[in-house]
């Protein structure tokens, strides 16, 4: 069953329907019109909405301009158009507003078809626009919150992360790899999807304050479940167990338990270290077997290194501001 925006399509209607009552009292021509405007301008963020309405109304002074000079000249003839829209498109193109081409020649039609290219009338079409927009943005002031959901999201793929390396930890015992891991690798990368259209979502409807620490957090959990994935094909090619593996093992059950948010993983990082030194201090493998599964395991052992890198570099990457928002408050 699909799912139905109700809150945008009464924004829509509601918006349209106002803004429309506003221009028929201030008396404006082609008031219809602010309808369009209207609903063309509630855009899905608050962000969004600000951004389009800045480029729409840069887009309507070059259209203003443009046309009461062209249409002057060439009245209402065919060739005034076509210049026009030449010259038109080419400066929405230069000033980067090429969302406000459609809308903005729209509006200088209504003086071309009347003949008129007066002032009094470019400030009729200048107001209709205004009124339009001034709508988008009025109905977009309440947007949902949904941080409480990101925050769910993000504690549910911590789980489901260090679900993953738990399996993995018993799997590299066995020529065959548990089938439970691929169902949860799918499953993790459906939550982060879905969690990174509501931190986008999130980010984008604050304009005054830096929110996006939750879509850069997703994204590296995002380069983290990459890795996994490479883990999780490496799984199979094991032939044998060996002292290594066990301590390969071990780690990834210690990486798994510390896969909480606010561990920067540094503490993880020393211990793969010593792990490296058990690794070089180890006998030289007898046979081909062992030779290639012991480079195997290394591999993983550099992939569980990048994951806890990622995690590092997100840690070491946060502004003061984002540590004392994100971290210590959630953090207590």
């Amino acid at each position: 069953m699909p799912k139905f925006d109700f809150l945008k399509t009464f924004k829509i209607a509601f918006g349209c329907c106002l803004g429309y009552t506003i221009a028929q009292l201030l008396g404006l021509n082609y008031s219809t019109s602010v309808i369009t405007i209207t609903l063309l301008s509630i855009l899905n963020t608050k962000k969004e909405t600000l951004t389009t309405a800045r480029k729409r109304l840069l887009a309507f002074f070059g259209a203003a301009f443009l046309s009461f000079f062209i249409f002057q000249i060439l009245y209402d003839s065919l060739l005034s158009i076509f210049l026009y829209l030449i010259f038109y498109y080419l400066y929405c193109q230069y000033f980067k507003c090429v969302e406000g081409f459609s809308m903005s020649t729209v509006l200088m039609l209504h003086l071309w078809k009347a003949g008129i290219y007066t002032i009094p009338a470019l400030l009729n079409e200048f107001f209709l626009m205004l009124i339009g927009i001034f709508m988008a943005i009025l109905m977009n002031l309440y947007m949902p919150n949904r941080i409480k959901l990101i925050r769910a999201a993000q504690k549910d793929m911590e789980r489901q992360i260090s679900t993953i390396l738990f399996t993995m930890s018993k799997s590299i015992f066995h020529d065959k790899v548990d089938e439970n891991i691929a169902s949860q690798l799918e499953k993790l990368q459906t939550t982060l999807a879905e969690t990174y259209v509501h931190a986008k979502y999130t980010e984008n409807n604050f304009i005054f304050k830096d929110m996006s620490y939750y879509s850069s957090y997703i994204q590296m959990r995002f380069s983290q479940y990459e890795l996994l994935k490479r883990i999780h094909i490496n799984l199979p090619r094991l032939k044998e167990t060996y002292h290594q593996t066990a301590l390969v093992s071990t780690f990834m059950n210690i990486t798994a338990v510390s896969m909480h948010e606010y561990n920067n993983a540094e503490d993880l990082l020393h211990y793969l270290s010593t792990l490296r030194i058990k690794f070089k201090a180890a006998p030289l493998p007898k046979t081909r077997i062992e030779f290639e599964s012991r480079a195997i395991l290394f591999e993983i052992v550099n992939e569980l290194e990048e994951i806890l890198m990622l995690k590092k570099q997100f840690a070491d990457n946060l502004t003061p501001y984002q540590i004392e928002t994100f971290w210590k408050h959630q953090n207590t």
